[in-house]
């Protein structure tokens, strides 16, 4: 299934701009997980384990997980605000997370991170469609995935825990397909540049261990 949308789309309302410079992308390293663990017990129910974790980091061939850092004085990263990741199943990109520490959200970091996972994707040979799964409730972040190709193809009953009033709640499914064609490279570009990111650049601070 296709699912090319005119990439001259609005940007969602939770994508305006921000009152702080912009976040500095970096590959995640184990030095970040006491940070990012912070922000999961911030914003999950039942955050990951450090072990989690850990073996996710080891699994560089089919893993590719970025953080979001506040820029320090020399535009290098320092604290970190937001992560995302997906992992590589047969063909095919899972988004497993994208979180936003509370205090920073609506500040466009999501978006930033999602563009930056997306670019990741279609550098990676044969890697045709991502999916993910999505609150039933959130229809901030389902905004935001649709903004970046995503259609609803289904659901999960009682994916989540913590629901409101402490019930079980149901996850949206959605793909984005045909990552890897033209169509989807314009897209990402229109996004980039209702973000503020100037053509062909990245928010990824190169050699930044």
């Amino acid at each position: 299934m296709s699912i090319h949308a005119s990439p001259n789309v609005a940007v969602p309302a939770g994508s305006r701009p921000p009152a702080a410079p912009p976040p500095v992308i970096v590959p995640m390293r184990r030095k970040h997980l006491r940070e990012i663990r912070r922000i999961d017990k911030l914003v999950y129910p039942r955050p990951w384990s450090m072990a989690l974790y850990l073996d996710e980091l080891q699994r560089a061939g089919e893993r590719v997980y970025r953080v979001a850092c506040t820029p320090g004085p020399d535009g290098r990263p320092t604290g970190v605000i937001g992560y995302g990741g997906f992992m590589i199943v047969a063909g095919e990109g899972h988004i497993t997370s994208v979180a936003v520490h509370p205090h920073c959200q609506g500040q466009r970091v999501g978006a930033r991170l999602m563009l930056e996972l997306h670019r990741e994707a279609r550098r990676i040979d044969g890697l045709e469609a991502l999916t993910l799964e999505v609150r039933s409730s959130n229809t901030a972040a389902q905004r935001l995935y649709r903004w970046f190709g995503y259609a609803p193809v289904g659901s999960r009953k009682n994916y989540y825990r913590g629901g409101p009033g402490g019930k079980r709640e149901d996850a949206l499914v959605m793909w984005c397909h045909d990552i890897d064609c033209r169509s989807h490279g314009e897209r990402l570009d229109a996004i980039a540049t209702a973000l503020g990111i100037a053509e062909g650049a990245s928010d990824t601070a190169m050699g930044v261990q």
